[in-house]
This record gives structure tokens, sequence and C-alpha cells, in this order.
């Protein structure tokens, strides 16, 4: 299954030289992942969340993406 991910969030901090950016994608099942990585000049993390959703409606979004 592939997903479509919007960005919501990207910040870049030019003191420590690291950028964050927090992606949303609709799950086929109705709920959202949350997925957000951290880049810094040693290592890269990211972390994955699956948001439940209570009725099988279809919402535009979970949250706004950056434009």
């Amino acid at each position: 299954m592939k997903l479509k991910y919007e960005v919501i969030e990207d910040s870049y901090d030019d003191t420590t030289h690291i950028r964050t950016m927090t992606e949303q994608a609709p799950v086929p099942s109705g709920g959202w992942l949350l997925r957000t990585t951290l880049y810094t000049p040693h290592h890269i993390a990211t972390d994955v969340s699956y948001i439940y959703a209570k009725k099988k409606k279809k919402s535009a979004r979970l949250f706004e993406p950056v434009v």
C-alpha cells in the first residue's frame, strides 16, 4: 500500500543545523498516519503514530498542510 503524505510542518534551526519535518497521510481504513522525521548532522530519527478514526467518514485533513 502506497500512502500519499502531505507536509504539515517543516522547520530548520540555523544554530544547531537540525531539521524537523512532520507529514500526514490518510489510511484506507479511515485513520491517519503521522510521520515525524528529525534530521541532525549526526543521525536521522523517525517516529510514526497512527490516529484511529471514530467514524468512517471522509475528512479532508487532520491538520492543514504547509503552503
